[in-house]
């Protein structure tokens, strides 16, 4: 069972110790923050999955264990994005079993940095570098992106990357594509 807990700027605030409560105030953002714990099993209900939006950043993951689908496990870099990615993939209603092959489509595509910018392929050559997690063109971007965030501004945007790329793979590929990424068959998509 996944929890979420809600911590306003203000709760932080009144968290922290004395002397940093001052500048805490003053830096604390007007949105709520929140912190999800990680799911102990792959056997998830869609609606026990995490919650994320374009706010949510990395986090520790400490859910169920994560193997790579070629053996061995995954570095640091890659399972920072497991929360988030498991949150979208609830929104997408992708089994949290497949969790393992989308990370390592994120580690073979942008090793889990956000900004990553190919600028070496044919895409690039053309003017539309891929970027971000998934390393999504500007064009598939906006084609498959959220309502309301097609602008190629929120492209290496975390969440909305994931978001669009796993709407494209469904999309193109059908969610068969997940299983063989869990495989291991991890190729340019």
């Amino acid at each position: 069972m996944t929890r979420s807990l809600r911590l306003t700027a203000a709760a932080l605030v009144l968290a922290a110790p004395v002397a940093l409560a001052p500048s805490l105030a003053q830096a604390a953002p007007a949105v709520t923050m929140e912190r999800q714990l990680s799911p102990q099993t792959k056997n998830l209900s869609f609606s026990d999955y995490p919650v994320a939006d374009f706010r949510t950043r990395d986090s520790v993951w400490r859910g169920f264990r994560l193997r790579h689908p070629e053996g061995g496990r995954f570095p640091t870099q890659v399972t920072r994005w497991a929360n988030l990615v498991l949150a979208v993939m609830g929104e997408h209603r992708i089994a949290a079993r497949y969790l393992p092959g989308i990370l390592a489509q994120i580690q073979q595509e942008s090793g889990g940095d956000p900004y990553a910018t190919n600028r070496w392929d044919s895409n690039a050559a053309a003017g539309t570098p891929s970027k971000g997690l998934l390393q999504i063109i500007a064009p598939t971007y906006r084609a498959y992106a959220k309502p309301g965030w097609r602008s190629t501004r929120y492209q290496i945007t975390p969440y909305l990357n994931i978001w669009a790329s796993l709407n494209y793979v469904i999309d193109r590929y059908g969610k068969r594509k997940f299983k063989l990424w869990n495989k291991g068959q991890n190729q340019g998509y």
